[in-house]
């Protein structure tokens, strides 16, 4: 699993100075759609850095991530205290139905899911895990990330660590479709050398009317499909020139 091999490097080569503005947008649309309560479900919270974000933001997190690598490392950051961490699946989530107030999905989680099948069998899950009128506020990556991706490869710089993403020639990209992306990290250790990572990612992509009919089969009511544009949400989605799209959605029923 990709992800397993990565988890030593990952905090690394993903850190973002302001990642907490961008997380802030996830609280601001469960406020702005009504959330209920604080018992949030973090999903594919990798190492906990989204967690520890909606920890800070007062909701009370669980995080899961299929990856165990991962979850151990997150379980093992002092900043953690307070949070629940468990190795689970987007399709099979582990947990008590009708838990949680809400659910966020931070990063790409669900383009790693390869099928429209999967897409709704997680959503099915989200749905079963929220309480009555709980809401999934959930990250994806737009057409337009996508074609970026596949235009590369490109190269993300930090100090002490960089990493080169390489798009694979044999999966040209188009909408509703695959990407292949190979991933080379480097992470500067105490002596002065680079430990060099190479991993390999199959992602992907879901257009717009793909979310909503997996939202619609899934028993999930769609709200809102927001682009990020300019730092910040614009109220609708234009999947050719916003590169993230923020989607809100409800469990209505109190059954099912």
């Amino acid at each position: 699993m990709a992800y397993d091999e990565l988890a030593k490097h990952y905090d690394a080569v993903s850190r973002t100075p302001d990642y907490h503005r961008w997380m802030q947008l996830f609280d601001d649309l469960f406020r702005e759609y009504g959330v209920r309560g604080p018992l949030l479900l973090d999903l594919g919270c990798g190492t906990g850095n989204s967690s520890v974000e909606l920890k800070k933001q007062g909701y009370q997190v669980t995080g899961i991530d299929i990856s165990p690598e991962m979850i151990e490392v997150a379980r093992n950051k002092d900043e953690m205290s307070g949070i629940e961490f468990q190795v689970g699946e987007l399709t099979d989530i582990p947990g008590p139905p009708g838990t949680f107030d809400a659910a966020a999905a931070a990063g790409e989680p669900f383009h790693y899911l390869l099928d429209e099948d999967a897409l709704t069998t997680a959503f099915s899950e989200v749905k079963r895990m929220l309480a009555p009128q709980g809401l999934l506020v959930a990250e994806m990556n737009t057409t337009m990330a996508f074609r970026m991706s596949a235009e590369g490869p490109g190269v993300r710089r930090l100090e002490g660590s960089f990493v080169c993403f390489s798009p694979s020639p044999a999966t040209p990209f188009s909408p509703g479709g695959l990407l292949d992306i190979e991933s080379d990290s480097f992470v500067e250790q105490n002596d002065g050398s680079w430990e060099h990572l190479s991993t390999r990612h199959r992602t992907r992509h879901f257009t717009h009317d793909q979310v909503l009919r997996c939202l619609k089969e899934s028993g999930l009511e769609f709200v809102a499909a927001r682009g990020f544009h300019g730092g910040g949400l614009a109220q609708d989605l234009d999947e050719e020139h916003h590169i993230k799209a923020l989607y809100v959605a409800r469990r209505t029923e109190a059954e099912g």
